[in-house]
């Protein structure tokens, strides 16, 4: 079995350009910056999802797939063994690749009974339910899938 030199096997994230982050263990491209960071403003999931629109439209780093992460694709970042922080300054546990300063909580694509958004705290590593429409901390890191013709790095 041969082994690429270039990518150490226990680099799960690379930096994909000044605006993406890549991670090569479940094939996803993530924004650096999550959309407090890129907007200044908190947001409800729908304002998210809204604003993944307007990136897709504009082919926001020549692509237009760009989406909230599943839950389970937001929990995979939680990770107990890397350390950044959030806008308050306080730890949460995330790659530092991502720009430090982001919210703590993330939206994902998750919905139940119709108005109840799954958000992840990158601080503790819990889901919890919130209202679709309500912009307290609401932030989201968003996400595309590398479809098969895409090379990783």
């Amino acid at each position: 079995m041969s082994e690429n030199p270039a990518i150490k096997p226990e680099a799960r994230f690379v930096e994909g350009d000044s605006d993406t982050v890549i991670d090569c263990a479940k094939r996803l491209v993530w924004l650096k910056q999550d959309t407090w960071q890129v907007t200044g403003k908190w947001m409800s999931q729908l304002q998210v999802r809204e604003f993944a629109e307007i990136l897709n439209r504009k082919r926001f780093a020549g692509f237009s797939n760009w989406r909230l992460p599943t839950t389970n694709e937001a929990k995979s970042l939680f990770d107990k063994n890397m350390k950044n922080s959030d806008n308050s300054g306080q730890t949460i546990f995330l790659s530092d690749l991502f720009a430090s300063g982001c919210g703590f909580l993330c939206w994902t694509s998750d919905i139940r009974h119709k108005i109840q958004g799954v958000r992840l705290s990158f601080r503790k590593g819990v889901t919890m339910y919130d209202d679709i429409y309500r912009t307290s901390r609401g932030a989201s890191r968003l996400v595309r899938d590398i479809e098969k013709s895409e090379d990783l790095v």
